[in-house]
């Protein structure tokens, strides 16, 4: 989907963000008078929406954190289906996750200052001891475990808040599928011992998750990334976790002592609840003197992403005076609403300046077959000698109607036939064959930083980048799939049209 589609209920804005097996977009929500709201939409790939097992861990995801109301956890607003697409809406978190702001101050020769690293894992500890704990609406424990805690899932808004998502792989007690026996689910650089082993897994293995993190926002380094799955889970087993003073040398023991407690391969030896590991990061910063709250993270993230916090302030004003500006042309008849798949091949002509049919902020709306004014701007004449709908004898009246309605209706099947004929087109003349039309396709150009990587659409291979796709189907969503050994996927999703036949798809890979 591309800016400006209509999604159900949803107008799409913005691609955030593409994994393997789904898209994020920012999107707003329509309502009446003028009201927009903006929400992060996350839609299956289309290739996955016939997996069932996918589907329900995707479901799971939505029937877990719907639950879950707290101001360090992103809310789920809505869950749906629309055209054969599953899609969670939810609250739209403006910021960055720690992967990207831990990447962004390395490049600028920094590392995140240590105060502010403890104040937003001391959040996010906050928000999972909340989910940990939380219950049902009998009282019986939901029995919450994440799973995946991972600096991809622990974002920083531009409010200066932390906020924890992703719960799709989340085990607790509602879970409609347990998950195999030997099946490991979750990042494998950020597992705990226990999960590791198959064994019984209770939030203490979220506080290793969360300490893992911790541990490598201070350090800008990564704790544990080996070179295989299997010397990364060995690794997490066995090796003793490098002190962080041993790469930072202004990191002070007490946050020192914090970290490697939370790392500890016993989870009998951590801290047992992640509230404890947030009282434990607050009298750090207590204790050094440093007040931090949500203004400093706020300034901090305003500073550090400048032009991403006013680029999307500006799309969403815009937006906002796009819906004002839908509500004041008035509700669109339901068979004129144009569905989120553009046809491009209904061609649909206008006077200049020319009207892009399938944007949603520029609605066509199609005059009817035979217009007539509404009863309340064309009052009916009274002539001397004509009854009135009042007067005593009202067979007239009701017989001038009868006439009214049949005439009206021979013009709309006149007009029905007349365009049925209009687009057969004239008879081909002297016996000659009609004229063929010709077929028209798109083409991608893909390339990729480095070259090299492996290029699928629609799950079949097209060889490697660069390379140029012809015979591309117009009108339909496309998943292109980058790959190469070493790297982290990307997964977009293209779409190729009449007005962009040709489309470059340029990406840089980043390093797993």
């Amino acid at each position: 989907m591309e800016a400006g589609d209509r999604f159900g209920d949803y107008v799409i804005i913005k691609n955030l963000a593409a994994g393997g097996m789904a898209v994020v977009y920012l999107a707003r929500k329509k309502g009446m008078q003028g009201f927009t709201k903006p929400v992060a939409m996350k839609v299956i790939l289309p290739q996955f929406a016939t997996n069932r097992d996918f589907i329900e861990m995707f479901l799971n995801e939505a029937r877990l954190a719907v639950h879950l109301t707290h101001s360090n956890i992103a809310q789920i607003l809505d869950l749906g289906e629309i055209g054969g697409q599953y899609f969670i809406s939810m609250e739209f978190c403006h910021g960055a996750d720690l992967q990207q702001i831990s990447r962004k101050t390395r490049k600028s020769g920094k590392l995140l200052p240590l105060p502010y690293a403890a104040k937003i894992l001391s959040q996010a500890c906050e928000g999972m001891y909340y989910a940990h704990t939380k219950v049902d609406d009998q009282g019986v424990p939901l029995g919450i475990v994440h799973r995946d805690i991972s600096p991809h899932n622990v974002l920083l808004t531009f409010d200066g808040l932390a906020k924890i998502i992703d719960f799709g792989i989340a085990k607790a007690r509602i879970t409609a599928k347990e998950e195999e026996d030997g099946v490991l689910k979750g990042k494998f650089s950020y597992m705990s011992p226990e999960q590791i082993r198959g064994m019984p897994i209770d939030p203490r293995s979220d506080v290793f998750a969360l300490g893992i993190v911790l541990w490598e926002i201070c350090t800008g380094a990564s704790l544990y990334r080996e070179k295989s799955e299997l010397l990364t889970m060995e690794a997490i087993l066995r090796k003793p976790v490098p002190k962080p003073r041993e790469l930072r040398g202004d990191m002070p023991p007490d946050l020192e002592a914090i970290i490697l407690k939370a790392l500890t391969k016993r989870a009998v030896d951590r801290f047992q609840s992640a509230h404890e590991m947030a009282q434990a990061l607050e009298g750090y910063l207590n204790r050094s003197g440093w007040n931090v709250g949500t203004p400093h993270l706020a300034e901090f993230m305003r500073k550090l992403f400048p032009e991403n916090y006013q680029d999307i302030r500006d799309l969403l004003a815009s937006e906002r005076l796009k819906a004002e500006a839908e509500d004041k042309q008035g509700p669109v008849d339901a068979g004129q609403v144009v569905a989120w798949e553009p046809y491009e091949d209904q061609e649909i002509k206008v006077s200049a300046p020319a009207i892009n049919p399938i944007r949603p902020d520029f609605p066509v709306r199609m005059p009817p077959a035979h217009p007539v004014a509404p009863p309340s701007a064309r009052p009916m004449p009274h002539p001397v000698g004509v009854q009135t709908p009042t007067s005593k004898s009202k067979g007239g009246s009701w017989l001038g109607i009868a006439i009214v309605i049949l005439l009206a209706a021979l013009v709309v099947v006149g007009g029905i036939i007349a365009l049925m004929l209009f687009q057969q087109g004239e008879p081909a003349k002297d016996g000659a064959e009609p004229a063929k039309v010709e077929k028209v396709f798109g083409t991608l150009k893909v390339s990729s930083k480095p070259d090299g990587a492996s290029v699928f659409v629609n799950g079949k291979d097209h060889g490697k980048t660069p390379v140029t796709l012809s015979d591309l189907p117009l009108a339909e969503e496309l998943t292109v799939r980058i790959e190469k050994r070493g790297y982290e996927n990307v997964v977009l999703p293209i779409k190729v049209s009449k007005n962009r036949p040709t489309a470059p798809v340029n990406v840089t890979l980043s390093k797993e």
